[in-house]
């Protein structure tokens, strides 16, 4: 059987949704107390407002914000619990 996709693929619209998303996280995040700010080398930093936790490295410092803040800040949503029996 072969699928018919929903709608033709169209870059534009996947770069929009993508750019879009990524924003609508940024804000959410920043409302937790994520904060974003360029360096005096135009490199983006990150930190968490009342932590010590911040970014090392300029190039990845929006990964790693997104990264620690879906799993350090959150461990308990991403871990799973594996039982013996399903072993």
């Amino acid at each position: 059987m072969v699928e018919t996709p929903l709608c033709p693929p169209n870059a534009t619209l996947v770069g929009y949704t993508f750019v879009r998303y990524i924003g609508l996280i940024l804000d959410e995040l920043s409302s937790q107390g994520l904060e974003l700010r360029v360096d005096e080398r135009q490199r983006w930093q990150w930190r968490w407002v009342g932590t010590t936790t911040q970014s090392e490295r300029g190039f990845w410092a929006l990964g790693e914000a997104l990264v620690d803040a879906v799993v350090t800040r959150y461990p308990s949503v991403f871990a799973t619990e594996i039982d013996d029996a399903d072993v």
